[in-house]
């Protein structure tokens, strides 16, 4: 049977919209790139040779042929469009310099969970962490060195949490850290094993961390992100330093 009578068969005996879309998960899947530059180039490849391979085919044939190719082509392209459509969506999301979620976008998820931790009973913390004397060392050391010092602190917070947790960038030095399902002294752990992380990866820099959780010392995701907040810039009077909120 040679290809064109294969095609035939496949596109009048099975669901091609469902193949095609398979066709093209499994190109993602095996890393094979599908570049939009060549989709003009390989509109008209392709209909040349199915439009030479097909002529001698019935009409109907022809249009089944045709149509099940430009399925495939309309699928890739919908695909690398829904590619670049994430890629879009997650760069208004995270911080462009560290990778964190922007002020914007992590108040979402806290407001989201705060509420789902009220309808199923359980408790939320939140952290507010600061980098100590970051001003000075930016202007001692300049402004590459301070977002070469911001990047390698995000990672060390990301490194410091669990899969569930979010980090966030409040704004300048100051990072946020949300913990589901857990309470105030499991803030406690982290918010210490950010300092130890901190001081085996960035030599002498020292970080304040204000600890607040939810229901135990705020009610909405607002009073949460205050509490936390004042106690990270009561913190930072003392330098290394975590202070809780108390009942």
């Amino acid at each position: 049977m040679n290809t064109i009578k294969v095609l035939s068969h496949f596109c009048f005996n099975r669901s091609f919209e469902s193949y095609s879309t398979r066709f093209v998960c499994e190109i993602s899947r095996r890393g094979i790139s599908l570049d939009l530059r060549w989709i003009g180039l390989g509109i008209s490849c392709l209909f040349t040779l199915l439009w030479t391979a097909v002529y001698g085919l019935p009409a109907n044939q022809q249009t089944a042929v045709l149509a099940a190719a430009a399925a495939v082509l309309q699928a890739a392209v919908g695909y690398r469009m829904g590619l670049y459509a994430d890629r879009l969506r997650e760069a208004a999301y995270l911080d462009s310099l560290t990778g964190a979620l922007v002020n914007r976008r992590f108040f979402e998820l806290l407001e989201r969970e705060v509420e789902r931790a009220r309808r199923h009973d359980y408790p939320v913390t939140l952290l507010f962490i600061d980098l100590d004397n970051f001003k000075i060392f930016n202007d001692s050391h300049g402004h590459l060195a301070g977002d070469h010092l911001l990047c390698r602190f995000a990672d060390i917070l990301k490194r410091s949490i669990r899969a569930q947790d979010a980090v966030g960038r409040w704004g300048g030095e100051e990072f946020v850290i949300l913990l589901p399902h857990a309470d105030t002294q499991h803030g406690v752990t982290v918010g210490e094993r950010i300092q130890r992380n901190v001081r085996e990866d960035l030599g002498g820099v020292t970080v304040s961390i204000g600890i607040a959780s939810f229901p135990a010392h705020a009610s909405t995701a607002t009073e949460l992100a205050a509490k936390a907040d004042t106690l990270m810039y009561e913190a930072k009077k003392k330098k290394d330093c975590i202070l809780v909120a108390e009942q």
